[in-house]
């Protein structure tokens, strides 16, 4: 679609003279009015900027003072139209000294980083109940501003049989990629929020960071999986995340683990079947991200891409016909992982997970079993 000229008439109340352009739709528009009102571009766009600056930042771990500098750049907004002569035109050039005033306050305090919405990843509800005062969550006289968890993806109606793929028999190694897989997912969707209309950069990143959906990769062992998956988002020049390097693998015990005995219909006798079904509702929501993300790529790109998504699709096969207990020790084995970070003081201090995507400092975990 071609962007409109100078000379277009406002895309929101049709005024003949509509100097600013939105820089996320390219409408043209002619006052503050029209550009806060035409839609949720602003917003948008803001959190766009955040995130590419965070994925862009190959240092230690973003704080407030980095998402400060992203949110005071307001060269984004502004736009130099010599034929306008007009100086300070686009929309920082069209706010007053005191709302300019109010917009540095939020950002020089830190409340800007409340306008972020928090978000709880969908396996944290296998926590509700059980560890109410651990998550600081309330049964009754809830916090309304109190992150929400997000909801469970769905368990697909149909898994392909494993002896349905064009495959030689998985070798006994196979089963250390689920780990991986399931770290990158942990690692993309906490990175990006939840954001699932981020693509193609939410499932781009678990390709990045899990060397089993990118290529035919070996691990001996799960704590060789995850130290490979820990590298690679290193590697790929990626932020910590939200979660913290200890608590991304303390994400993929969770999954391993399942819903537990917290579940209205657990019981001991179909306990390998809700250990599998957290797994495969994640390669499931990964797949599903895969195929979306994939659409406006390119052909080598897409591939990638399509590559990615057989993986998920061999590795739910895999899992469902997985032999019952092996869920079991791959969370066991992750869990090993998780205190040997914990006791070397990675990516968790004292034993404590803050989320960062929150930005009001709010405690998430004060303990691990």
């Amino acid at each position: 679609m071609e962007a409109p000229g100078p000379d277009s008439p406002c895309g929101l109340c049709g005024a003949a003279a509509a100097p600013y352009t939105c820089p996320r739709c390219n409408r043209r528009l002619c006052s503050l009015g029209c550009y806060r009102a035409h839609g949720g571009c602003s917003e948008a766009f803001y959190r766009e900027q955040v995130l590419q600056t965070l994925r862009s930042d190959r240092g230690p771990p973003p704080a407030l003072p980095s998402l400060g500098a992203a949110l005071r750049r307001p060269r984004q907004l502004r736009e130099a139209e010599a034929s306008a002569g007009c100086e300070g035109r686009g929309l920082w050039g069209s706010l007053s000294a005191a709302e300019r005033a109010a917009f540095q306050r939020l950002i020089r305090t830190g409340e800007a980083a409340k306008l972020i919405p928090a978000w709880r990843p969908w396996w944290w509800r296998r926590n509700k109940g059980k560890n109410q005062d651990k998550y600081g969550d309330k049964d009754e006289d809830e916090d309304e501003d109190e992150p929400q968890i997000a909801p469970p993806p769905a368990i697909p109606s149909s898994i392909p049989a494993l002896s349905s793929f064009p495959a030689p028999p998985p070798s006994p190694l196979l089963r250390f990629q689920l780990p991986n897989v399931l770290f990158g997912y942990a690692f993309a969707l906490s990175l990006h929020g939840g954001d699932e209309s981020l693509v193609p950069e939410l499932p781009g990143a678990a390709i990045d960071v899990a060397a089993a959906l990118r290529m035919r990769r070996a691990f001996r062992s799960t704590a060789e999986a995850l130290r490979a998956a820990r590298d690679d988002a290193k590697g790929a020049g990626y932020p910590m995340g939200p979660l913290g390097d200890a608590g991304t693998v303390l994400a993929v015990a969770e999954l391993l683990e399942g819903p537990g005995d917290n579940s209205e219909n657990y019981t001991q006798n179909n306990a390998a079947n809700y250990n599998n079904n957290y797994v495969i509702m994640a390669l499931a929501h990964l797949e599903q991200l895969l195929s979306r993300g994939q659409l406006n790529l390119d052909a080598n790109e897409r591939q990638t891409f399509v590559n990615a998504q057989r993986k998920c699709r061999f590795l739910m096969s895999w899992s469902q016909e997985a032999p019952m207990g092996t869920m079991v020790e791959l969370a066991r084995e992750t869990r090993e992982v998780v205190n040997e970070l914990i006791s070397a003081n990675e990516g968790m201090g004292q034993g404590e997970i803050f989320s960062a995507n929150e930005g009001r400092g709010r405690r998430l975990i004060e303990e691990l079993d």
